[in-house]
């Protein structure tokens, strides 16, 4: 039997998948029970063919998205929200996933079709755990969510691409980290034996991997690309065949720069949640 809520399902899904950009890859999932109902794997613009099309290739950021559909008109709260009641379980469920998961409302009825998401893990650690504390522990078997009616899907591709990314991003900066730490106390030593310095190889081998950050290096708010990377390398060159001697840290392109990447992990969260209400908007 196909009941009413089987058809408005359907719908929402065709209707998210038509909204969806050309260039990104939907895998639709089986098991929908569990509460992925489509996986989206991102693709960014990478030139253009001999033909002068453009092609793209995978950045590696994935989202689940589970769909819910309704045929009922739009409401909106007085706080510029859309309400909807989810069963807990699912959302134990999410918490155990790193890769996020967005709900999707959709709404299909004819004339007011559009699609408003919620990055659920995120709303779990920035809005439930903090405003309803005790939510886990509590008897009921569901709790209403608060969708910011500014999440309109398709308005918003910028934003779900960095919330598909940030798991990416949070890899490399720990990666960076690694690295760039090594990467200082060379230049601390080339700074106190600038002649006898024999490991330039090893900096510029260093230096070069940070270059494959490509999610890092696009994303950050420090102001640090792989245009820094290479003029970092340029510079350390000269000091190699003694056209620059440097006598201390600043001396070094973007020094300041480097370590605020640097530093910039003790305060991810605190960063995003700046940025996402200096814009007026919200991280989830």
């Amino acid at each position: 039997m196909r009941t009413y809520q089987h058809i408005t399902d359907s719908k929402a899904i065709k209707l998210m998948v038509n909204s969806i950009p050309d260039h990104w890859v939907i895998r639709e999932l089986t098991e929908r029970d569990y509460g992925i109902d489509l996986m989206i794997e991102l693709f960014e613009k990478a030139g253009i063919d001999e033909d002068g099309y453009n092609f793209f290739e995978s950045t590696g950021h994935v989202c689940y998205l589970q769909v819910k559909g309704t045929n009922k008109d739009l409401k909106v709260n007085e706080d510029d929200t859309l309400s909807f009641s989810i069963d807990k379980k699912t959302l134990f469920y999410v918490e155990k996933f790193s890769t996020p998961f967005l709900l999707a409302r959709v709404y299909v009825k004819d004339g007011i079709q559009n699609i408003y998401f919620l990055w659920l893990q995120r709303y779990i650690s920035d809005v439930l755990d903090i405003e309803e504390k005790d939510w886990r522990t509590k008897s009921s078997k569901t709790i209403t969510l608060y969708i910011p009616a500014e999440n309109i899907f398709k308005e918003n591709f910028k934003k779900i691409e960095k919330i598909a990314s940030r798991i990416k991003y949070l890899e490399e900066l720990l990666e960076f980290q690694e690295r760039y730490n090594e990467i200082e106390r060379a230049l601390i030593l080339i700074i106190q034996y600038q002649d006898e310095f024999e490991h330039y190889l090893d900096i510029f081998t260093s230096l070069r991997r940070l270059l494959n950050l490509t999610t890092l290096l696009s994303q950050n708010n420090c102001c640090i690309d792989k245009d820094c990377v290479l003029e970092l390398i340029e510079y350390l060159k000269k000091v190699r065949n003694g056209n620059e001697s440097p006598t201390q840290m600043e001396d070094f392109p973007y020094n300041f720069n480097f370590n605020q990447l640097l530093q910039s992990s003790i305060n991810t969260r605190f960063i995003e949640e700046f940025i996402a209400e200096n814009d007026g908007d919200t991280v989830y």
